[in-house]
């Protein structure tokens, strides 16, 4: 995955090669000795500290600056979710890794929010390189070390309330259907988020990636369904997003619509089912990071939404200059580390800037920057599509955006015909 990662690099980024610190936290003297030893031969890639205790590592903690925190779930005095909360606090650049039975999943739940990612234990030693250095290579993409502390202080996604109940209603019924249930999801972009987060996880032990949310809930099953949303909805506020300058419902209906958009565009390109169900979900998601800055940080929201106000400039580039980085870098930051498939990262991280990706055909990316331009037009009744017009040029698709907003209209008359 990194290496796929590595050929496909934006234009103009690196990696850095500096050793990461890496704090690991294993109760069981026996386990922890084996833990060392099967991660011996990555010591020219980490600097790794191995303790026995949440109190142990707390200590190191205090004492210097780690990367990465790779724990055990269940630990005495200090279990693992009290000790990543506390390493939030303290270092919340530092990515948060949860190391759990696969049958403890009712522990794995309250870790969701606080855990960026959950290995199975035992954890094969390639697994958990992998997730380390998947997680870490994209957090080098972030542009300094501000945005990595605006980053680690998003601690929750809000999901419209009215949606949310509907999900818990069709969850609590006798009949409770899966295919309802993932349709229902994928409306919302927050919910999305939170369930794609967990089924992409190292914790469910899958071959690929999964990009629809009907097929993570297939995945998870109803429990497991139930215990995500409730718990997303627990740090989902909207009662607290009170900012004139940012409509929670707007934003919902926009990435709804986006989504669709991407969808149909895919579709009409003929695209494979994958690279459509990415391009959709990658619609739904591409604006979450407004959705967390505002819920998170209202106040520089705010200061964004009013200075692109005032210099007529997109809201973009005003976050750039209030916050260090836009609200697609932020949101594709968090869909990275999560473990959410490639194309679905770039799309959100770019969709403003799509040349920016050495691309060399259509891909979600593409679908996505159309979409969010149409939509955008259809909403303000303008004619004119604020897209990147050298970008399509350069894939020979510029000829294609007509095609693709007549339907995009075709599309959305029929869905409201049914």
């Amino acid at each position: 995955m990194i290496a796929a990662f590595t050929n496909r690099c934006w234009a103009g980024e690196t990696v850095s090669t500096m050793k990461k610190n890496i704090l690991f936290v294993e109760e069981q003297p026996k386990a922890r000795r084996e833990l060392e030893a099967s991660l011996a031969g990555l010591t020219d890639r980490y600097d790794m500290r191995f303790v026995g205790s949440g109190t142990d590592a707390l200590e190191k903690v205090e004492t210097m600056a780690f990367d990465a925190v790779v724990t055990e779930l269940r630990l005495s005095v200090v279990n693992g979710a009290q000790l990543l909360n506390e390493v939030m606090q303290r270092q919340p650049r530092a990515l948060r890794f949860v190391l759990s039975d696969l049958s403890d999943r009712q522990a794995t739940m309250k870790c969701v929010g606080t855990a960026h990612q959950f290995l199975s234990k035992p954890c094969d030693p390639g697994t958990l390189s992998a997730a380390l250095d998947r997680a870490l290579a994209y957090e080098n993409w972030l542009p300094s070390e501000r945005v990595r502390t605006v980053l680690m202080q998003l601690h929750k996604l809000p999901s419209p309330p009215q949606l949310y109940f509907q999900v818990v209603r069709e969850l609590q019924s006798p009949e409770a259907s899966l295919e309802n249930v993932g349709a229902l999801i994928a409306r919302d972009p927050a919910m999305t988020a939170k369930v794609l987060q967990l089924v992409n996880s190292a914790v469910f032990g899958l071959h690929r990636a999964v990009a629809s949310p009907a097929e993570a809930v297939m995945y998870l099953g109803i429990d497991t369904t139930k215990s995500v949303i409730l718990l997303a909805h627990s740090f989902s506020y909207f009662d607290q997003i009170r900012d004139s300058e940012f409509s929670v419902e707007n934003l919902w209906k926009h990435s709804i619509r986006t989504g669709n958009f991407a969808r149909w565009i895919a579709q009409r390109e003929q695209a494979d089912k994958q690279l459509i169900e990415e391009s959709y979900t990658a619609g739904m998601l591409h604006d979450l990071g407004k959705l967390a800055l505002a819920a998170n940080l209202p106040g520089k929201f705010t200061e964004a939404a009013m200075l692109a106000a005032s210099r007529g400039c997109p809201l973009w580039e005003a976050e750039e200059q209030v916050l260090g980085a836009s609200h697609a870098e932020i949101g594709a930051c968090m869909l990275a580390i999560w473990g959410l498939p490639i194309g679905i990262v770039e799309a959100v991280a770019l969709h403003h800037h799509p040349t920016k990706f050495l691309s060399q055909g259509f891909c979600p990316l593409t679908a996505v920057h159309a979409a969010n331009a149409i939509e955008h037009a259809e909403s303000s009744g303008s004619a004119h599509l604020p897209v990147d017009a050298d970008y399509l040029a350069q894939l020979d698709l510029d000829g294609r955006l007509p095609v693709w907003w007549e339907a995009c209209r075709e599309e959305e008359k029929k869905a409201a015909a049914k």
